[in-house]
């Protein structure tokens, strides 16, 4: 009977997307393999996960998984990685910053989904959830900020080798199932 039990619940739970959400927290983002790609720098202090060719959030797409994240016990494989794009916005040797430069498909959705949690000055939990959408243009560099400060901090930015920026409109990402919830 006890055996039963488990077994329904271990069905239960794969059938929710609990493995996979699981997976989302420790598994590296991984790059695309084609051609036709851009270069995201994403800048952290909380976690910043991917989901390519997305325009929402689904932990089950090939090649979803952590970006690049401040604290260790998750994914890191990515962090610190550099692609040798032009200068940004923000100091990447700041402390509890996490930054890694990686190669995204090219003119698709792409879904960037962050994660924070911090202590304000009394103690009080502070946490910042996230999730945009937008569309790499093939050759082009990006960057992307998001970071929790007493509020959530999300910006994105084109990359011109000449040392200037411009923005770049981003739209809300939800999930494309209630079972991907995390």
């Amino acid at each position: 009977m006890r055996a039963l039990l488990i077994l329904g619940l271990a069905v239960a739970a794969s059938g929710c997307g609990n493995v996979s959400n699981m997976r989302a927290f420790s598994t590296d983002y991984v790059e695309p393999s084609a051609d036709d790609t851009a270069r995201l720098r994403v800048v952290t202090n909380g976690m910043v996960r991917g989901i390519p060719a997305s325009d929402c959030i689904d932990w089950r797409v090939p090649g979803a998984g952590v970006m690049a994240v401040a604290k260790p016990g998750f994914a890191d494989r990515n962090n610190g990685r550099r692609l040798g794009m032009p200068t940004g916005s923000w100091r990447l040797d700041e402390p509890n910053l996490a930054s890694a430069e990686l190669k995204v498909p090219a003119g698709k959705p792409f879904t960037l989904n962050y994660l924070s949690e911090g202590y304000g000055s009394a103690g009080q939990t502070r946490s910042c959830r996230q999730s945009y959408h937008f569309v790499p243009k093939a050759g082009q560099d990006y960057e992307v900020i998001f970071y929790e400060a007493g509020g959530c901090v999300v910006v994105l930015r084109r990359l011109h080798t000449e040392g200037w920026t411009e923005a770049v409109p981003m739209q809300r990402a939800g999930l494309c199932r209630m079972s991907d919830m995390l």
